[in-house]
């Protein structure tokens, strides 16, 4: 008999430890991911959403404490005051900013008819179905932009940026109201920026080649030669000297190396030579260098070689029309209200934060 009431004892003993425990894991236990941070107009923001954006926060907000505050990363970093600013609540309130601002969207895509639904689960229903999408066309031979199976990170940036110009059209024909008008306005607001044609320049070079010197890896004092002719000629260009003179000055009959002089024109036609093999010296001619003025010692790594250049003459092209530049008008003006109209749709957003389970998560 008092061994049975021992067995009852133990039993009970065991059930109200394993209650216990599932109390326990219920209130302080792993969090499955499902549970709701917080609601924008009824959606629900799971932890695991706004887990896998506070992760892509971290290296931003690290980035900013360093550059604004002299913080390097190290330990206790989250934990710490700099200056009434913690990186822990930076990173969860840029975090949760990021998530509601992605919950309004796929809220107006639904309203849209372009989605379904805006919860975590069904983002994940999308996932699946785009990675079935390419692994079929993977094996019909089919091509496909990106990798043949996405994951979610990289599915997210995808899907949303593949729903934002939908959604872009959709309300640029209802709530953004883009007129004809509009788009002309912009244009002339826009033009000197976006839709300037190239100058027409005609410009003097002098150029000298390192390239062999480098490649055959030989000795540096060659290239820093070549370095000082060139100020040297500089120098004489800016007393004014011409540059066929300041050449004959100074080019040795005994030099290891030529200079080069050259006349050219940089317009519509070669722009995109002189932007895709000549960076440095397309972006100083590009940037309004006047009649007369001698640019500084170039090092035009690309060619191997360093450059000075004087231009001759220049001549304004205008802009393109606004028929030609329609469509990039039309993204341009529609990029700026969408991103307006949407921070009027932020605003106006309930929001209900569960400041418990908000409170609970931590940056690592």
């Amino acid at each position: 008999m008092k061994f049975t009431k021992r067995i009852v004892v133990a039993m009970t003993v065991l059930v109200l430890s394993v209650v216990g425990a599932i109390v326990l894991y219920a209130s302080v236990g792993a969090d499955s991911g499902q549970t709701s941070i917080a609601m924008v107009n009824g959606s629900v923001i799971t932890t695991q959403e706004f887990k896998s954006e506070l992760d892509k926060q971290r290296a931003s907000v690290i980035d900013y404490f360093y550059r604004s505050k002299g913080v390097a990363y190290g330990k206790n970093f989250w934990e710490t005051d700099y200056n009434g600013e913690n990186p822990e609540e930076t990173a969860k309130k840029e975090a949760l900013d990021e998530v509601i601002r992605f919950k309004i969207e796929l809220e107006l895509a639904e309203q849209h008819g372009l989605i379904q639904g805006t919860s975590y689960d069904d983002l994940l229903l999308e996932m699946d179905k785009e990675n079935k999408r390419r692994l079929a066309a993977v094996k019909a031979r089919e091509p496909i932009y990106g990798p043949a199976q996405l994951d979610e990170s990289t599915f997210m940036n995808y899907y949303i940026s593949k729903l934002r110009t939908q959604l872009k059209e959709k309300l640029s024909e209802d709530e953004l109201n883009v007129t004809e008008e509009d788009l002309k306005r912009h244009y002339e607001l826009i033009k000197d920026t976006l839709f300037t044609l190239e100058d027409r320049i005609r410009f003097q070079k002098i150029s000298v080649s390192y390239r062999e010197d480098v490649q055959s890896n030989m000795n540096n004092s060659k290239k820093q030669s070549i370095k000082k002719r060139m100020d040297a000629i500089k120098l004489l260009l800016d007393q004014g000297e011409e540059m066929d003179q300041a050449i004959s000055e100074l080019q040795g009959e005994n030099d290891a190396f030529v200079v080069r002089f050259t006349e050219e024109n940089l317009n519509k036609d070669t722009a995109g030579t002189y932007f895709k093999s000549q960076a440095v010296l397309y972006s100083v001619l590009a940037n309004n260098m006047g009649v007369n003025q001698v640019s500084s010692v170039l090092d035009e790594t690309m060619q191997g070689e360093y450059v000075l250049v004087k231009v001759v003459d220049r001549e304004k092209s205008g802009y393109k029309s606004y028929d030609e530049s329609k469509r990039n008008v039309w993204k341009n003006y529609v990029d700026t209200a969408y991103g307006d109209y949407l921070d009027k749709r932020i605003r106006e957003a309930k929001v209900d934060i569960d400041e418990s389970t908000y409170k609970n998560i931590h940056v690592h």
